[in-house]
């Protein structure tokens, strides 16, 4: 089936131009005119009411919640305990280029709600810790929001980084994203294709090769 992904009320303005229009804010607008369920993926919806919290989780949609882009435009920050009391769903995207750090998304999603509840592990779930119930939450989405399912997807952190030093199957994922920044993965497989070598990706001279003349010819273009 196809993925529908929709970009959404990711700043007031966007919502109070909507109401303005419409008369209904765009998420409770969508919610009530299209058939939103597991295939849909609502980038940002950043500002949401109690009853857009509610129906959204009901709908079982994920939110692709994209926290780097949002707090580089200070769009705002998503009402994640309410949304996961309700049983909602939840992944994690950059949305820019700013950053393409999925640790760094984990880290700062957890990261600006401590700093707006003033409190400690926001998300975690169950005994599980904050860091496992983050990973968790988004490997749970990452099939119906994107449509790739591969038994042969690995990532192999490196266990010789100072940061994972004594790790263990309790501590060792807390470590990964909340360890600092130093990148930490050693290898990756995707569908069974190595990707990433000893920290470094096999075509990366290639890729910056091409990065850099594509940004050559739009800044050049003015």
């Amino acid at each position: 089936a196809s993925r529908i992904h929709v970009h959404i009320a990711e700043q007031i303005a966007e919502v109070e131009e909507c109401i303005a229009f419409r008369g209904v804010r765009p998420v409770r607008w969508l919610l009530d005119h299209a058939p939103v369920d597991a295939r849909w993926t609502l980038v940002h919806a950043t500002h949401l009411d109690d009853a857009e919290i509610a129906a959204l989780a009901a709908s079982r949609a994920t939110v692709a919640i994209c926290t780097t882009t949002e707090a580089n435009l200070g769009d705002g920050l998503f009402p994640l305990q309410p949304y996961l009391a309700a049983g909602g769903r939840l992944g994690i995207g950059s949305d820019s280029h700013v950053s393409v750090s999925p640790v760094e998304e984990l880290r700062w999603l957890e990261y600006g709600q401590r700093l707006s509840a003033r409190r400690r592990n926001i998300a975690v779930r169950g005994s599980a810790s904050v860091g496992e119930s983050l990973l968790r939450a988004v490997l749970e989405t990452a099939v119906d929001a994107t449509g790739f399912d591969s038994i042969d997807d690995h990532v192999l952190l490196d266990a010789q980084a100072p940061a994972l030093v004594e790790a263990t199957a309790d501590d060792v994922i807390d470590r990964w994203i909340f360890g600092g920044n130093r990148p930490l993965v050693r290898d990756v497989d995707v569908a069974g294709r190595p990707c990433v070598r000893d920290g470094r990706h096999l075509d990366r001279d290639r890729i910056q090769q091409r990065f850099a003349a594509a940004m050559r010819r739009l800044l050049a273009a003015g």
